[in-house]
């Protein structure tokens, strides 16, 4: 047994299991060791906090990455992390606040948020939701979804 240990410590086969063993327990965690410690290690998730939103987009970029997985498998991957791994939702001033902030805040794409900032500096501040939805290639129901997260 000593043998075994000292080799799978040499080969650094350990970490991964030292690593699960620090997530939380609950449904999806199998999925979520499954699919993304093909990738990466279990720490990368622990001591960080996103909404579900946030958490879906962070998903969502690893899939188009190349990680292979199905919509169920999303779903429940989305789950884990926002249940073990959520926060409060913080408002984005989007009169303020710089385009990353925006994306990220909103689970907007990066050319959308970047319009929204070009949007701003060329016409000045945005003052109702209405004004914002005005924005070329922003799409209005993502907008309309995020109101609640969206201050001005």
């Amino acid at each position: 047994m000593k043998r075994f240990l000292v080799v799978c410590l040499g080969a650094g086969l350990l970490i991964p299991v030292i690593s699960a063993q620090s997530l939380p327990n609950g449904p999806g965690k199998d999925v979520f060791e499954k699919i993304c410690n093909a990738c990466h290690e279990a720490e990368i998730v622990i001591g960080r906090k996103g909404t579900k939103e946030g958490w879906n987009f962070t998903v969502d970029q690893m899939v188009s990455r190349g990680a292979d997985v199905t919509d169920q498998e999303f779903d429940t991957i989305v789950e884990y992390l926002a249940k073990n791994f959520g926060k409060e939702v913080a408002k984005i001033n989007v009169n303020k606040a710089p385009a990353k902030d925006i994306e990220t805040g909103l689970a907007l794409s990066t050319k959308e948020a970047e319009a929204i900032v070009k949007y701003r500096k060329k016409k000045g501040s945005f003052k109702t939701l209405d004004d914002l939805k005005k924005v070329r290639r922003l799409n209005a129901s993502k907008v309309e979804a995020k109101k609640d997260n969206i201050e001005f």
